[in-house]
């Protein structure tokens, strides 16, 4: 643990030592959630990373000029 971590770690056990002995239940319960949160933000943005190394264009906008339009005319052997 980092210096900043302790100090982090002190300032946190006082707030709790400040905090009736009855919130104890809610903020377990707060702590708990808080974790959770984190670790699914941080496992989503994993996800994010990847999607995004796989599909590198994903999201960018693209325009159709003419959609209706043919396409490969002179590949079709019947045509010709």
């Amino acid at each position: 643990m980092t210096n900043q971590d302790i100090a982090y770690q002190q300032t946190l056990l006082r707030e709790v030592e400040t905090i009736p002995s009855e919130y104890f239940p809610n903020l377990l319960q707060l702590i708990r959630i808080f974790r959770e949160t984190v670790l699914l933000s941080s496992a989503f943005h994993d996800k994010n990373e990847k999607e995004q190394k796989r599909y590198p264009l994903r999201g960018i906008p693209f325009t159709y000029i003419d959609p209706t339009e043919p396409v490969a005319l002179d590949d079709w052997e019947v045509l010709q």
